[in-house]
Formats: structure tokens, sequence, C-alpha cells
């Protein structure tokens, strides 16, 4: 069943590429400073119509109405940015906001603990519990754009953490089999995207982090065992990438929400493309390898140690000394 769903998915890819080509639709012509820095050529953004066909095929097979509407809502937000018809940071992160919060309530997603008394207090009040999950979910999946600017980091990063739920919790996770099929899917996209012949665009990644964070929130909530750091271990890298540039650029007074080119993965980006004159796949396909592999190893220690917060706690916070050490010495050098 996998092999037929594997070529029915490339069969599709295939027929919106050609159509793509043929009416010149959904081409990402990186008008944008940032996207010109990290694509010369054009690519079309049918990652996200791919991801959102699939999950608008769970929902109907499960009868999840409010989950296809979630999910459509933010596909159409991101669409329009990729169209460039909802160009604006503020007002694009004002309607994520507006669509989330009530999602958020009528689904009632909530977080259940942080092992930080304080907050856990608070989370017992059902407004202050809705507002943090739209909170986290924000800076996931904003975050998780941030770093989608080069080609597979994004897709490989989901994938790998897709596969290792499913190699770790197959038993005890509640929507497995629509992960896995969705992981074939990644995986496809993944192949299409390392030569750059198609991007998620901002609806892929909105969507693919979205399904992260639900499930992971989910996960999380399933067993007292699972401690709430584990989760953040696997979501820290898109939401520090967030939320340090965001600090970096109240620090250097820049425009909090205008995107830039001095984020660690495109900062790994010059530094690499400076060493070696490979053409520009191969040098998006070794730095977001790099990015990867560190992770990976991070990855496989939390899941061996899923309860236990202390040693998670000290990862987290290992990752984040050895993100902000590694953006200042490559900002030393490529100066």
């Amino acid at each position: 069943m996998s092999y037929i769903f594997n070529i029915l998915v490339i069969i599709l890819i295939g027929i919106v590429l050609l159509v793509s080509k043929k009416y010149k639709i959904f081409l990402d012509n990186k008008i944008d400073r940032h996207k010109k820095y990290v694509g010369k050529k054009n690519s079309y953004f049918i990652g996200g119509l791919i991801v959102f066909a699939f999950l608008f095929y769970e929902a109907i097979l499960k009868n999840d109405f409010y989950f296809l509407l979630f999910y459509f809502s933010f596909f159409v937000i991101g669409f329009c940015s990729d169209l460039k018809l909802l160009n604006n940071p503020n007002k694009r992160l004002l309607i994520q906001f507006i669509t989330l919060l009530p999602f958020i309530v009528l689904l009632d997603i909530q977080i259940l603990e942080t092992r930080l008394i304080p907050i856990d207090t608070l989370l017992k009040y059902n407004v202050f519990n809705y507002f943090f999950v739209v909170f986290c979910l924000l800076v996931l999946i904003n975050g998780s754009n941030f770093v989608d600017g080069i080609n597979s980091l994004l897709i490989s990063y989901v994938l790998i953490i897709f596969i290792l739920m499913l190699i770790n919790f197959t038993g005890f996770i509640n929507n497995a089999d629509s992960i896995k099929n969705l992981s074939y899917i990644v995986f496809i996209l993944l192949i299409f995207n390392l030569f750059g012949i198609l991007i998620l665009g901002d609806s892929g990644s909105y969507l693919l982090s979205l399904y992260l964070g639900l499930q992971l929130i989910d996960f999380s909530n399933s067993s007292i065992l699972i401690s709430p750091y584990f989760v953040v271990l696997l979501l820290w890298y898109p939401c520090f990438e967030l939320l340090f540039s965001i600090i970096r650029r109240q620090i250097n007074g820049l425009n909090s929400y205008n995107p830039d080119t001095q984020h660690l993965h495109q900062m790994i980006y010059k530094y690499v493309s400076s060493k070696n004159n490979l053409e520009q796949n191969t040098n998006h396909f070794i730095t977001a390898f790099i990015i990867i592999i560190y992770n990976l190893f991070s990855f496989i220690i939390a899941f061996k140690f899923y309860y236990h917060t202390d040693i998670l706690v000290y990862l987290i916070v290992n990752n984040v000394i050895v993100y902000v050490l590694s953006y200042n010495f490559l900002k030393a050098k490529i100066r």
C-alpha cells in the first residue's frame, strides 16, 4: 500500500510541476533580498499544495471538519504570502494570531505542564493556557519559516523528528499512520527540494510546522512520564532561531519583523560558500547537513532520556550555547 501511495504522490507532484511550468504559475521569483541570497534559480512553491492535499484527505477520512478548516486557514495565509498578497510581516503575524486562537479554543488544545510551578499554576486557567499554546505555535511556525531559507533544511528537520517518533513511540502515538504517510510525502518533497525544483513556500512551512507542533503537544500530554522539555528540545532550533533574531535585531535597533540574511543557517551558508567553488544547491545541502547532523546527535540522546528533565534541560542549554558561540564565530569570520 505504501508503494502505491508513494507513486501516487510522485505523479501528483509531477502533474503540479508540469502545470506550473506550462502556465507560469506558483513561481517564486525571489524578489525579496533574503530570497535572492539563498537561491538564484526560480523554484515553484508547490510544497504547501502537496502537504495541504494530504492533510485535506486525512481530515476528510476522519471527519475532522474543524481540523480541515484549521489547516486550510493556514494554507491560505501562507499561500497569500507566497503570492506576495500578504507581504507585511506585522499583518501576517496578527492574522496568524487571530486564526490560531479560535481553533485552539474550539479544539481545546492545551499544554498540561511545563514543570515550572509558576507557569503550571497559570496553565490551570483555560484562558492563559490557550494563549500560551498560541504563543508557542506562533514561535514554532514563524521560526520554521525562517529556517526554510536553505533548501532541504526544514524538510529534513521535520522528517528526522517524524522518523525518530515512529521508531521509538509508534505504539504510543495517536496518529502514527498519518505521521507515517506524511513522512513518505515529506521524503519525496525533500528529493525535489534538494535540486531546487520546488520549495515548501510559506504555505508549506506553516502547515508542516503546525502539524508537527500539534502532534508533539498531543504526544507530550499522553503520559506524565514524558518530560515537556523533550518536546522543547525537539523544537528548540527553529524556535530559538526566531527568538535569537528578535533579540539580535532589538539590540542592533533594527525592525524585528523584516527578513534579513543574518540568521545562523545563512551565516553557515556564507562560510561554506566562501570555502569552495561548488554549485549553490551543493552548498545548500552541506549547510543543511551540518545543522541536521548536530541536531540528530542531540535528538538521539533526547529519545533515550525523554523522561529525564535534568538531562533534557542540559541539552537545551548546551544547544543554545553552541548556537550563540557558532553565530559569533561565523560573524567574525565572514567580516
